[in-house]
């Protein structure tokens, strides 16, 4: 009897230690690059296709054309610039425009540093438009001939590491589009990162995935990088 005894008392004690460690680690604050990480959502294919088709007939009807360059990056390009820095923090769609007064997306990964335009060795900052990898001299001054023409507007659209986990982890991403859209509700401007399911059927919605949109980004200002 006194075997089963401690055979129950050692049980009793490692619960209540498990129990203790749980309680520790919800008290456990997150810290500001943990929330950041987790900046961005998953949100209704048909709700984003929505706000793309409301910003562009918005952007027909004042005429601005040309402010809606296509811009996507190859899977491959993605994740080549996600791992191009340790401790990615999340990754910035920077508004820019070139030396001809072309629009461009610049795609910066972010470091615990939350610093955007800091000089980590290697790392791989990509032009959108492109799909191509891009100095960051460049991108930079392209960056502030944008801030400097548009001191107002948003600046740039920051995603956590959270999206591009889920993203990388999709079977049919084998690349990203991104999209500027108008949500329709609130007027408000985003940026939608549209994953495309090119292998999907049509025999009824409910067995064809068209893709997967990722929206509820962080607009600059206020920014969320120094």
């Amino acid at each position: 009897m006194n075997r089963y005894f401690l055979v129950i008392i050692a049980c009793a004690a490692l619960f209540f230690a498990a129990c203790q460690e749980t309680k520790e680690d919800a008290k456990t604050p997150l810290t500001e690059k943990d929330l950041y990480r987790s900046i961005g959502e998953e949100i209704p294919f048909e709700t984003g296709m929505a706000w793309i088709d409301f910003h562009k007939q918005r952007e027909f009807s004042k005429g601005r054309l040309d402010s809606l360059p296509t811009c996507e990056v190859t899977a491959e390009k993605v994740k080549a610039m996600l791992s191009s820095v340790e401790n990615l923090v999340g990754v910035a769609f920077h508004y820019g425009i070139d030396d001809f007064g072309q629009s461009h997306i610049l795609v910066i990964p972010v470091n615990e540093s939350m610093e955007l335009w800091s000089l980590v060795p290697n790392r791989i900052m990509l032009d959108a438009n492109t799909g191509l990898e891009i100095n960051q001299d460049l991108a930079y001054s392209w960056a502030e001939r944008f801030k400097t023409s548009n001191p107002s507007e948003i600046w740039y659209h920051f995603f956590g590491k959270k999206v591009f986990d889920e993203m990388s982890a999709l079977p049919y991403f084998e690349r990203v589009d991104i999209e500027r859209a108008t949500n329709s509700e609130e007027m408000s401007p985003e940026l939608l990162l549209v994953i495309w399911n090119e292998g999907q059927t049509s025999l009824g919605r409910t067995a064809a995935v068209y893709g997967t949109v990722y929206d509820a980004s962080n607009a600059c200002p206020p920014c969320a990088t120094i």
